[in-house]
């Protein structure tokens, strides 16, 4: 006896062509709903990584290229983490990104009195880092 498993296309004769396009998919609304999230955390994580040049600015020694690598790859991790749904995870990266917003945010007018360029890359970070956390805060939580 079947109770309600098994393919949709053997209990509808005739309608093949109606559902061939159709990929039905039981998580679907909240994949959707937490996409931009992830999109958010995909964004951050490629900023820092592109950010990280410019962090060192000319002066390379082994302790600050060590501090640099090892925050960009802490953060690369968690928020991989955080997008395959490691527990705690979401909300460790939405704090840290949070943290750097409240942290840069109020210094931008600074930078831009002292380095266009510098200051345009941290309002890059900001607002990518701002996004993520809207996202987190309006994305459904898990149980």
């Amino acid at each position: 006896m079947n109770y309600g498993s098994g393919n949709l296309m053997k209990r509808a004769p005739g309608r093949h062509e109606v559902l061939a396009g159709f990929q039905a998919d039981a998580d679907d609304p909240v994949s959707r709903a937490e996409r931009p999230f992830k999109i958010s955390v995909v964004a951050v994580c490629c900023w820092v990584l592109i950010e990280a040049p410019l962090e060192l600015s000319g002066s390379i020694s082994s302790t600050s290229l060590l501090a640099v690598l090892a925050s960009k790859v802490v953060m690369c991790l968690i928020g991989f983490a955080a997008i395959g749904g490691l527990r705690f995870t979401r909300h460790v990266f939405a704090f840290i990104c949070a943290a750097s917003v409240f942290a840069v945010a109020p210094a931008l007018p600074l930078e831009y009195a002292h380095s266009v360029a510098i200051a345009l890359v941290s309002t890059v970070e900001c607002i990518a880092k701002a996004a993520c956390v809207v996202a987190f805060a309006i994305a459904p939580r898990r149980v």
